[in-house]
């Protein structure tokens, strides 16, 4: 025996395994493009990030040191205007800041009727996911909250009408929770997200499913191929139900989408335009989606119990970590992912694992890529690259009305309406914005319309401004009432402008021009006219519409 075992040979120690590399957020097509300068560049991110300009002191900074810029960039990831402006960003992709649901706002007595409520209804409801998404981005906690946190968001408006534990005496947006027994899955506990993403009673919650697969997990159902043979029957309720059950055609993807809307029968109403039906979650119609589907709940094959375990199924689903690196790349690169990108966004979703699955690491590294920095295209590129990379990007009318409010004060409203957020009463998709509802994407180039939106807006805005020059703080501070174009007061007042809106210095080219246009108009109409015009003018300026 003790030969036989001395015979034996060693244990063998496996090989330590090499953990595979960590793919590169850059390729060699990137030598093609040719990054913004750092001012430029400081522009884009404050734009992209905050809704709003650097300082004029950031962009001195910047342009003394160019390395400053990330120093500066991870200070806006920490700025208050950070998760009002994710409400917008996240809005493009959702599309739940529409300007209509099934119920109206004079639905509820508490709103008194006013039609001056409708907006403020409207905007409440639709933002409620995006803004739980964005207080989870802007608390810097994990993402998977997303589907699993036990509370919402909501203003005073709708603690006054839905079920929730608002606090008595607060006002604005604030982390809540229903009081009506929804289990906590996030997003998917939301009504905000349902009364975009609505079922009829017949559809049994199969828009719904597609909807959070599409959102949560970037897979389309209405992608895929299908292929109908004579056999199926679809000329009736009844007809089409047996097939989504029986034929193999149907069930490629109803096999899947029906198990996962079973897990959301809490949210099927019997009639979707009842309010205290719609505000509502019905525990105790959660096992219908059994019956009436004849699908137990269940995610791509894994049993559920229900709403509760589907949030935690999503959270650990390999494909929703993968969806949100693509979906905050597409969101700041502004522009839809093609094949080439497969690698660099493979390194975004390690590093979003490796950072604990938060977003605010994802944001820088997105923002540090020459993908995103770039401001123009080199002489070799092709013709290909030109198509797909996105390297200037157009302000739309959603970012217009937050940058000219902060620099000037101006808020285009009308009968409680904001003209540059809705479409109601408004140019939200004339202005090259995203409804939600007819319009899923941002406008990339300039239009007619687009171009008559900006006009009207940066009018109003330097209507506005112009009732303020000289005073402290005020946009038109350094301006004075007697400066006249070619004296140094002007010339230095219109220079700072142009740092300011543009991120770049003037010429005497263009302190010349400006200044013609001062005189002409001010001989003609006095100015105060002469500075309106001045600042229209440079708030039209290809330099200030585009970033």
């Amino acid at each position: 025996m003790i030969l036989l075992l001395l015979a034996c040979p060693p244990e063998q120690t496996p090989p330590a395994q090499t953990p595979p590399p960590t793919p590169s957020l850059t390729t060699a097509a990137d030598d093609l493009l040719v990054p913004l300068p750092a001012p430029r560049l400081l522009r884009r991110m404050s734009l992209d990030l905050r809704g709003i300009l650097p300082s004029t002191a950031e962009l001195d900074q910047v342009e003394a040191d160019p390395a400053a810029l990330a120093g500066i960039r991870d200070q806006y990831l920490d700025d208050p205007h950070l998760e009002e402006r994710l409400v917008r960003l996240l809005a493009e992709r959702w599309h739940s800041r529409v300007d209509e649901f099934l119920i109206h706002y004079d639905e509820y007595q508490a709103l008194g009727g006013s039609s001056r409520n409708e907006y403020a209804f409207e905007r409440a409801v639709g933002e409620e996911p995006l803004r739980l998404m964005a207080r989870i981005v802007a608390e810097d906690r994990p993402w998977t909250e997303v589907v699993t946190s036990p509370t919402t968001m909501a203003n005073e408006l709708l603690g006054q009408i839905w079920p929730l534990d608002y606090p008595d005496g607060a006002t604005g947006w604030q982390e809540v929770s229903y009081t009506d027994g929804r289990p906590p899955a996030g997003v998917l506990a939301t009504n905000g997200l349902w009364w975009r993403y609505y079922s009829t009673v017949s559809n049994y919650n199969r828009g719904r499913a597609a909807a959070l697969t599409q959102l949560l997990l970037c897979e389309d159902y209405l992608s895929r191929p299908v292929s109908f043979n004579n056999q199926v029957a679809l000329v009736d309720a009844d007809g089409i139900e047996e097939a989504l059950r029986s034929n193999p055609y149907c069930m490629g993807c109803h096999s899947s989408l029906d198990a996962t809307s079973s897990a959301l029968f809490g949210f099927w109403v019997a009639n979707e335009y009842n309010a205290s039906e719609m505000h509502s979650y019905h525990p105790e119609r959660e096992p219908l989606g059994s019956y009436l589907l004849g699908e137990d709940p269940a995610w791509f094959g894994k049993p559920l119990s229900g709403l509760t375990e589907l949030g935690a199924e999503i959270a650990v689903d390999p494909r929703f970590s993968r969806c949100a690196a693509e979906s905050w790349a597409e969101l700041l690169w502004r522009r839809e992912l093609e094949p080439g990108d497969f690698n660099r966004v493979e390194g975004l979703r390690r590093l979003y694992m490796d950072s604990g699955r938060r977003i605010k690491p994802l944001l820088r590294a997105i923002t540090d890529t020459p993908v995103y920095q770039a401001g123009s295209l080199d002489a070799q590129a092709d013709a290909d690259t030109l198509v797909v990379e996105n390297t200037m990007r157009l302000i739309d009318a959603t970012m217009l009305a937050s940058t000219l409010e902060n620099l000037t004060g101006f808020r285009w409203t009308w009968q409680g309406f904001e003209v540059l957020d809705n479409d109601t009463y408004g140019f939200r998709i004339l202005g090259g914005g995203v409804d939600g509802s007819q319009v899923t994407r941002p406008q990339r180039t300039p239009s007619l319309t687009w171009n008559l939106t900006v006009q009207r807006a940066a009018e109003g805005a330097a209507s506005v401004a112009s009732n303020s020059i000289g005073l402290s703080g005020a946009f038109l501070e350094g301006a004075h009432v007697g400066d006249r174009p070619g004296g140094a007061a002007f010339d230095a007042e219109v220079a700072s402008l142009h740092w300011r809106l543009y991120a770049e210095r003037a010429d005497e080219g263009w302190i010349s021009a400006i200044g013609a246009l001062f005189t002409e108009v001010a001989g003609r109409e006095g100015e105060q006219q002469a500075w309106i015009a001045v600042v229209s003018a440079m708030l039209r300026d290809p330099l200030f519409v585009s970033y």
